[in-house]
């Protein structure tokens, strides 16, 4: 198993790179997509006023 990850060297610091940006982009969009449901769900239209 050591000479199937590179004998110890450890992993790939370009893999490790694109893991990082992969999970903060999935982080970030998460994020952003509530933030957007949220000010839609508070933007709705007021009932008007019957007299």
């Amino acid at each position: 198993m050591a000479a199937w990850l590179g004998e110890g060297t450890g992993p790939d610091p370009l893999m490790v790179l694109l893991v990082i940006v992969l999970l903060a982009r999935f982080i970030l969009w998460s994020c952003l997509g509530t933030y957007i449901d949220y000010r839609l769900a508070r933007r709705q239209p007021r009932k008007p006023k019957e007299d």
